[in-house]
């Protein structure tokens, strides 16, 4: 279980690992004797290769809202024109008390 833990964890931080810091890893899970050195070299790769998908989601979602959020954006303009029919209803209102 303590492996399995110890792979989650390493996945999370190969998001952002180099090729040097890999091969840290790679001797890291031989040498504990886990794993043979092309199961490792698997691992890893399959591990940065999932980092690599999950950026690239990241990337396309974050790109996503951000064209939502443009869309979305009120303008002084806009703002100008709510105040404008904000006070045509406020005298409104005032008219009908009076």
């Amino acid at each position: 279980m303590a492996m399995m833990e110890d792979l989650f964890t390493a996945g999370l931080g190969f998001l952002a690992l180099s090729k040097e810091k890999t091969e840290e890893m790679i001797e890291y899970l031989v040498s504990k004797g886990d794993m043979k050195r092309e199961e490792a070299k698997k691992l890893v790769n399959r591990l940065m290769e999932k980092g690599k998908e999950e950026r690239e989601r990241m990337k396309a979602q974050i790109k996503e809202r951000s064209a939502q959020l443009a869309r979305e954006r009120i303008t002084r303009e806009d703002l100008e024109r709510i105040e404008a029919k904000l006070d045509e209803l406020l005298a409104l209102v005032k008219e009908k008390l009076a």
